[in-house]
């Protein structure tokens, strides 16, 4: 999925909020039974759901068929400097399992996630490093019970939908790493390990609008989290976790 034509000048990837308001409830930044306003889309039939990733959010910059350049985020990574070999194993598997053309790529910058042995303690237990682009996920990691499971939203309060989703959530298993053969329990008493999934990712076609939520985010989760203190959630969400 290309977000920027601009290769000289390359940007983060977009702040993904969720579609629920979030507050601090004992010092805890979690989810409320409030839709944030402006995200009803999410819930009303206009979205998809994709697998949120537990990886890194790593761009590539493609010009002249070519990968110039990789960035975490604004920073572009030395791919000489020992300990970063990650990242280029990583879009090097991509290239091998033909998740990127280069061929068929026009320039610009490509948003991904990394997953592998260096990346949040391995989840999906990989032996390789691996980027993924977004498109890839969308293509291959969209969880299709989503289009149903909207049209039970209909005509319920906040609340409501609130509760459906977390009841979700508390069960959602990874597609991604049901595909790899990884096995477990999925409940509220399961944190990111085993089948879970991370989270969803929302996407909006028409208008390329995007949210996220995962499961840290409910009151719930038990697990390890990724900055549910706020003064944690304020440094981390500018990237797309």
């Amino acid at each position: 999925m290309k977000l920027n034509q601009d290769t000289k000048n390359p940007t983060d990837m977009p702040k993904l909020q969720s579609p629920f308001e979030r507050q601090e409830i004992n010092g805890e930044y979690i989810c409320i039974p409030k839709i944030e306003k402006g995200y009803e889309w999410v819930f009303s039939g206009q979205s998809i759901a994709i697998e949120k990733l537990d990886g890194s959010n790593i761009s590539i910059i493609v010009e002249n068929n070519q990968v110039t350049a990789i960035y975490n985020r604004k920073n572009r990574i030395d791919i000489w400097k020992k300990g970063n070999k990650r990242f280029t194993e990583g879009v090097l598997e991509a290239i091998d399992t033909e998740y990127i053309n280069l061929a068929k790529m026009k320039d610009g910058q490509y948003f991904g996630e990394l997953i592998g042995p260096q990346v949040n303690a391995n989840p999906y237990q990989l032996k390789r490093h691996l980027w993924i682009p977004l498109s890839i996920l969308v293509e291959r990691c969209r969880f299709k019970f989503w289009d149903e499971f909207v049209k039970e939203l209909e005509d319920l309060d906040d609340s409501q939908v609130y509760e459906k989703v977390s009841n979700v959530f508390k069960g959602l298993w990874s597609l991604y790493k049901r595909k790899t053969g990884l096995k477990g329990d999925v409940n509220e008493s399961t944190g990111f390990e085993g089948l879970a999934a991370e989270g969803i990712v929302f996407y909006r076609q028409d208008t390329k609008e995007m949210a996220k939520l995962r499961r840290d985010m409910f009151d719930w989760y038990k697990g390890r989290g990724h900055g549910r203190q706020k003064a944690n959630f304020q440094q981390t969400e500018l990237r797309y976790r």
